[in-house]
């Protein structure tokens, strides 16, 4: 089966990093139908656009006024018309059978339940934390898994597919979707800024009455590129936050499993503090005291709101 493909890239003032995404999808042994970026930021000129539409790949522009990455995801979605639906950061680079072996998925799994299918990000890497993070239920052993404590393993943490598994998330990066799942989801737009945790509660949402799956097989590249990054303070109050409220809406059944949450956040509050006390980096301290922040929200006034 054919599908039309639309590619979704939010960006926010980095034009070198975003004409090497692009040059990785124009390299691609398929090609999407359309490339949508959303600008939340100062971008002078769209990269590419005329190359782009040179190899008969559409090519819209939309510059937003308020930054937002739901918002940007969101309204990408208002324009996109492909079948399939891609979301990618700005920063990434993928191999040249991303596109390919996504579809590949979709075409061999035809069950209308299949609503969404990820990739693999290749420069993650298991290291000796990650044994501390299991004893905590700030992680666990299988990629893509939703934990009693409403922490997650993440890919790159846990141990790796060698085949097409379902998962109870995907990351926003590195996702796509069929069209039709957005008549009935969207992102939640309570996430701001730096979003920490915009995609587990949106993919989240849809797994829970659809399939979603992960190829091994499609792979990319995230640079992480350190240009407009939120300052750390902000990051580690909107991570903590993120927990706080993914736990409350989406896992807590009983009052009884406020323990795990608990536990697993004293774990990753430690371990913010270790790698603090063993790196003296001034952003770890930074991202420590935005953690107590939303920490103390929530003790004192039960509440701890997505926007700082």
């Amino acid at each position: 089966m054919d599908f039309t493909t639309s590619i979704i890239i939010p960006t926010y003032n980095r034009p070198d990093d975003l004409k090497r995404c692009i040059r990785s999808i124009l390299g691609q042994t398929v090609r999407p139908s359309e490339i949508i970026v959303i600008d939340d930021g100062k971008l002078v000129e769209p990269p590419l656009r005329d190359v782009c539409e040179r190899k008969s790949i559409r090519y819209l522009y939309e510059k937003k006024m308020q930054p937002g990455l739901t918002t940007s995801r969101n309204l990408g979605v208002s324009l996109a018309s492909g079948d399939i639906v891609f979301f990618l950061d700005d920063d990434v680079v993928l191999f040249k059978d991303y596109i390919e072996e996504i579809l590949r998925v979709y075409n061999e799994y035809r069950s209308p339940e299949i609503a969404g299918v990820g990739g693999i990000i290749e420069n993650t890497r298991w290291n000796w934390w990650h044994l501390y993070d299991v004893f905590f239920m700030i992680s666990g052993w299988r990629e893509g898994r939703i934990l009693r404590s409403g922490f997650a393993t993440d890919y790159g943490e846990g141990i790796r597919p060698k085949h097409i598994i379902s998962v109870d998330f995907l990351l926003g990066g590195v996702s796509s979707y069929r069209r039709w799942v957005f008549n009935e989801f969207r992102f939640s737009e309570s996430y701001r800024g730096y979003g920490q945790g915009e995609d587990k509660d949106f993919s989240y949402r849809v797994s829970r009455k659809y399939t979603l799956l992960v190829n091994p097989h499609a792979k990319l590249y995230h640079y992480e590129s350190p240009q407009m990054r939120y300052d750390q303070e902000k990051k580690g109050k909107e991570y903590f936050c993120a927990r706080y409220n993914f736990f409350k809406d989406h896992v807590l059944k009983k009052r009884g499993e406020w323990v795990f949450f608990w536990w697993a956040s004293f774990g990753y509050i430690l371990k913010r503090i270790l790698v603090m006390m063993g790196t003296f980096d001034k952003g770890q301290a930074a991202k420590v005291k935005g953690i107590l922040q939303a920490l103390w929200n929530v003790l004192i006034y039960k509440t701890c709101n997505h926007q700082s």
